[in-house]
């Protein structure tokens, strides 16, 4: 996209601050953000959960042993 816009930008001038916002909306593209949000929940989910599962899965195995 940018660089259509610069080989087009030599019949249209763009200004500065154009170009810093074509250039802020290219990043954003690259950085799909609902992505980063799912893998962010994903951990925030599963380390908690696995780490309340090994413990049951503890206490059972040494309630059979005490028994």
């Amino acid at each position: 996209m940018l660089n259509l816009l610069k080989r087009k930008s030599s019949k249209n001038k763009l200004t500065k601050s154009d170009r810093k916002r074509l250039q802020k909306g290219y990043r954003r593209e690259l950085v799909k953000r609902s992505q980063l949000y799912k893998i962010a929940a994903a951990w925030i989910i599963t380390v908690p959960l696995s780490a309340l599962l090994a413990a049951l899965l503890f206490f059972t195995i040494r309630g059979f042993m005490l028994t």
